[in-house]
């Protein structure tokens, strides 16, 4: 009986030591006190944790200056100096955690070893980690603020990332912080430029052992156009944040000034485009007169065989063209039709670099694009212009017919003359 329950005892220990939960360590140890002067020993860096350790050392060398740590104990083979004492520093980085990944950031761990002068190596009991010299790993902000807007979440030194919503008007913004810790370092405040749209700043602490954290912001300052301008009874927006915009090839960006506003205008020789947005929410381009400040018409980018239209919406109607929307390459573009019928071919209006809009015929199933020097073929020809066509060739005819005659008729003349004489 006493053998049972000496069993049932034994087992009951067995389950509650292992499922105990074991709280995360970091530590560091040596096996020696002292090394004879270039020897070697091996010092083991662990414990219940897991991610990556920078190793450093001074007075000595070391066979690795990284390792992985997971859930258990890495040796390290380190040579000592000529004289001295080795001092072997472990630091976690980044994204160490203990067993269950939570983040854990115990600080650098270091160990020490006496260079003996003479060449015996005396084995002692494993030394404590050194921490009479320990640096502080507190990588903490204690106050965190800006000047204009406010952070969202409130902010807490043991959160990270912040959100700021700002108005469009605001092109620069001061961020002011305090340190948790006055041995530690800390980049990225004072004044910050922003472009319209999101921009990532990063507030970067390092700590006095060298650990650090970051504080991010995401800053957005409000798009919405600061400058309206006038076209086809719409209203375009002048758009502020171009990261979304098709490239302008050989155009140059600059800013242009109206009112108390600057927007951004894109040239290239005569050419002065804008990127504006209607109010169906469709950004287009937009050519623009900067002695009237008005928009003269939209603008249509279209590739065909490697290289760039400008495409104009000018409504290019007459007695024989209507103005009609084809899909070219993708791109949708103002296209003027033939009245006759022949929906095989349009009149695109391009615009040319010196400013002036010429016509280019495009050829539907080839898919080609030609001057178009507004001759008019057959089956444009009207019925009176036929008939005007005929009546020059009759007198071409009539009078190419009359002169045959008549120079036929003085050389038979000259002949009869010749035999009269």
């Amino acid at each position: 009986m006493k053998k049972i329950k000496l069993i049932i005892f034994s087992v009951l220990a067995i389950l509650f030591c292992c499922s105990s939960v074991n709280a995360a360590s970091f530590s560091m140890s040596s096996k020696v006190s002292s090394v004879k002067p270039n020897g070697t020993f091996t010092v083991s860096v662990g414990g219940d944790c897991i991610g990556r350790v920078n190793l450093s050392i001074s007075n000595g060398t070391l066979s690795t200056s990284s390792i992985w740590v997971e859930q258990g104990y890495v040796n390290v083979t380190v040579t000592a100096g000529g004289s001295g004492k080795v001092v072997v520093t472990a630091t976690p980085v980044t994204g160490f955690s203990d067993s269950d990944a939570n983040i854990y950031n115990p600080g650098a761990r270091s160990v020490s070893v006496n260079i003996a002068s003479n060449n015996t190596t005396t084995p002692t009991k494993p030394t404590t980690p050194d921490t009479s010299n320990k640096k502080s790993s507190d990588n903490n902000l204690s106050s965190l603020s800006v000047d204009v807007g406010e952070l969202s979440p409130a902010f807490d030194k043991s959160k990270t990332e912040y959100n700021l919503n700002l108005p469009a008007s605001t092109n620069k913004i001061v961020i002011k912080g305090t340190l948790s810790d006055s041995k530690a370092k800390v980049n990225g405040l004072g004044e910050v430029t922003l472009k319209v749209g999101e921009n990532v700043i990063n507030i970067t602490v390092t700590a006095e052992n060298g650990s650090k954290k970051v504080y991010v912001i995401k800053a957005y300052v409000d798009e919405t156009p600061q400058v309206y301008l006038n076209y086809k009874n719409e209203k375009i927006g002048v758009i502020r944040n171009n990261s979304d915009m098709p490239t302008l090839e050989d155009f140059s960006n600059s800013e242009y000034k109206i009112d108390d506003n600057t927007i951004n205008l894109f040239t290239k020789d005569n050419l002065n485009l804008i990127y504006g947005i209607n109010e169906k929410n469709e950004r287009g381009f937009y050519l623009f007169n900067k002695d009237s400040k008005r928009i003269e018409y939209k603008i249509s980018l279209l590739k065909i065989n490697d290289k760039v239209y400008l495409i104009s919406d000018v409504d290019n109607s007459n007695d024989n063209l209507t103005i009609d929307k084809i899909t070219i390459n993708e791109q949708e573009v103002a296209c003027s039709k033939f009245k006759n019928g022949n929906d095989n071919y349009c009149i695109l209006k391009v615009l040319k670099e010196d400013g002036s809009l010429k016509n280019y015929l495009y050829e539907k199933t080839e898919g080609t694009i030609q001057l178009y020097n507004d001759f008019k073929t057959c089956p444009e020809i009207k019925k009176e212009d036929k008939n005007i066509v005929v009546y020059v060739l009759s007198g071409i005819v009539f009078l190419t017919t009359s002169i045959i005659v008549f120079l036929l008729y003085k050389i038979k003349k000259g002949v009869l003359n010749e035999k009269t004489n």
